[in-house]
């Protein structure tokens, strides 16, 4: 038995998700996740889907909340189930190796981001571009930084573990080159499709 626990606020997207692999799938949803793209649903008696709703905004609380019940339901549940972090977010691979040395089977699950990007060039981001890119499609345009320091320094905040072969520099650079984003001086405009 398998259960999973999805960082939709990373994912974006159950389509992407088998979910007749599952007994139970935890979705931590946060307060900018209004809505929630299922995709094809298994059989209610394969699978049991419950949303978590995070309510307070703030840098990883989602991830916090996602840790907790995995280790509150790490201490009451059979030691045979085996647990999916489904996210994109490296900070978990930590977390995972922590649960594997004191005896649960655990791995973490990433997913493609949600939906094809309509710019031909955007097949080939590298893959801290594409997670950069999946976030960015979250974020409602409004609330997107518009400055390219805030940008930049929004990268650093939302993926810290990128390696020195892609700074967040380079991400932004990439971005641009893809024409989804655009430098004008120091501002920032997007072009996602969205």
């Amino acid at each position: 038995m398998i259960w999973a626990f999805v960082d939709y606020e990373n994912v974006g997207s159950l389509e992407a998700i088998n979910l007749s692999d599952y007994e139970k799938v935890f979705v931590f949803c946060g307060p900018r996740n209004t809505k929630v793209k299922f995709g094809t649903l298994p059989s209610p008696d394969i699978c049991r889907i419950e949303l978590i709703g995070v309510s307070t905004m703030g840098n990883n609380n989602l991830d916090f909340h996602l840790a907790f019940y995995l280790g509150r339901l790490h201490e009451i549940a059979d030691k045979t189930i085996t647990f999916h972090i489904i996210s994109n977010d490296s900070g978990f691979n930590g977390l995972v190796n922590h649960l594997k040395r004191i005896g649960r089977k655990c791995k973490k699950v990433g997913t493609q981001p949600s939906g094809p990007v309509k710019n031909c060039e955007s097949s080939s981001l590298s893959d801290p571009a594409s997670i950069v890119l999946s976030k960015l499609k979250q974020i409602d345009g409004r609330k997107r930084p518009r400055k390219r320091t805030k940008f930049i320094n929004w990268i650093k905040s939302q993926c810290p573990g990128f390696s020195s072969s892609a700074t967040p520099e380079d991400v932004c650079k990439e971005l641009v080159m893809a024409q989804l984003v655009q430098e004008s001086g120091t501002n920032i405009t997007y072009r996602l499709g969205r």
